[in-house]
């Protein structure tokens, strides 16, 4: 009986930190957008200053890795700013294998350590009373101890159980994409698309696990997200192996890629230019519109957007242009995804923005996630206003702006 009432403790206690970790505000604990999509995009030379959305942290260290001499986060979100504090802080002084079993895994059993003997040192005053708090949610298993995560997890379990042994089958075993492809078209396909399961993608109460922005559900839905949904999906199955996935893998799988396929920061040969992370990267808490309307002219060789255009109202996305076309300097790059067909896309208020079309098209069919209607490149011509360029980024104090130490402003 004592072993019975101890066992039952351990089990109310574990149950008490899993529903705890739900409440840590953080919405993201993983980019689930191509990280490959964006270094063809962006193209970032070496020296580069970059704007990305902070979201989980791994597009500012992705730009790191890639070269970026300067790279601004930006997030409304304190959470987010917080997760994205402790990645940078980690890429600066972890090994590799530490970096992919916490933040590719999201799970390591030494996390209390590291934290305490390698991370907290390296943090400003308001991300150490936070992590204090969190830093158990990597011995729970951070992924899944958040609402997204909690619900991606719940619908890669169902995935794996419907598609079973040949699933695992068909991940581990086809020794190529088009072989893989043809596996999914005759034996998987009709498990997962039949006319109940495209029933409930067309609901409301499914896309809202894809979006918590009401607008783009409404323009999920009325774009019939289902229906290209499947398309992409059977797209990609025929074009990228899942296994070396690194978005589709840890959901259909069961278990993250390997890691010379993950995305760009977490992959061993990186490791070397992540120590540069801490000074090159700066956390600014606040609207992305605000940040580019109040930087330099001309001051951003890149910007990656995510999909925050999908959640603009017509003034803020006319303001997103001006803003864009004003921070980039001639030649300079932007991309951004769309769940909504057609994606809001730059007006006459900003004429010094083109669209490459024909590399817009490419990068579409080329984003692994499979969860994007459109990816659009967006260019800064030399038309149009334009100051000479800044020696360096500078954000304005009217801002609200964080480093990720403050050793390094």
């Amino acid at each position: 009986m004592k072993v019975r009432l101890g066992t039952l403790r351990s089990r109310r206690l574990r149950l008490c930190r899993h529903l705890r970790a739900l409440r840590s505000g953080i919405a993201y604990t993983r980019v689930f957008e191509d990280g490959e999509t964006d270094r063809r995009a962006l193209a970032i030379a070496p020296g580069a200053r970059v704007l990305v959305v902070a979201s989980a942290g791994d597009r500012a260290l992705d730009a790191v890795a890639w070269g970026a001499g300067q790279v601004i986060a930006v997030d409304p979100v304190t959470a987010q700013l917080r997760l994205t504090a402790l990645k940078v802080a980690a890429a600066g002084v972890l090994e590799s294998a530490d970096l992919v079993a916490m933040f590719s895994l999201g799970r390591h059993e030494d996390a209390r350590r590291l934290y305490a003997s390698l991370l907290r040192p390296r943090l400003a005053s308001g991300d150490r009373r936070y992590w204090d708090d969190w830093i158990g949610l990597f011995q729970v298993g951070i992924h899944g101890h958040h609402p997204l995560g909690l619900a991606v997890a719940m619908g890669g379990a169902a995935l794996r159980m419907v598609g079973g042994r040949t699933l695992r089958s068909m991940i581990d075993d086809a020794a190529d994409a088009a072989t893989q492809g043809r596996l999914y078209e005759s034996r998987l396909r009709r498990r997962y698309w039949n006319p109940v399961t495209r029933w409930i993608l067309g609901r409301n109460s499914a896309v809202r696990w894809f979006t918590a922005n009401r607008a783009e559900r409404r323009g999920m839905l009325v774009g019939r997200f289902h229906e290209w949904l499947e398309s992409n999906i059977s797209r990609l199955v025929a074009t990228s192996l899942i296994r070396e996935n690194p978005y589709w893998m840890p959901i259909i799988g069961g278990r993250p890629a390997d890691p010379v396929h993950e995305t760009a920061w977490l992959r061993p040969a990186s490791i070397e230019a992540l120590r540069t992370a801490p000074a090159r990267i700066r956390l600014v808490r606040g609207s992305i519109v605000d940040v580019v309307n109040a930087l330099p002219a001309g001051s951003l060789d890149a910007a990656s957007l995510s999909n925050v255009p999908d959640w603009l109202t017509a003034s803020e996305l006319e303001r997103l242009w001006v803003g864009l076309a004003h921070a980039l300097a001639p030649g300079g790059r932007a991309v951004m995804r769309s769940t909504l067909q057609p994606p809001p896309l730059p007006t006459g208020a900003a004429p010094a923005l083109v669209i490459d079309e024909a590399a817009s098209t490419e990068l579409t069919l080329g984003e692994r996630t499979g969860i994007f209607a459109a990816v659009t490149l967006l260019v800064r011509t030399a038309d149009g206003p334009y100051s000479a360029l800044t020696s360096s980024v500078d954000v304005p104090s009217v801002l609200p702006s964080r480093s990720v130490s403050p050793s390094t402003l």
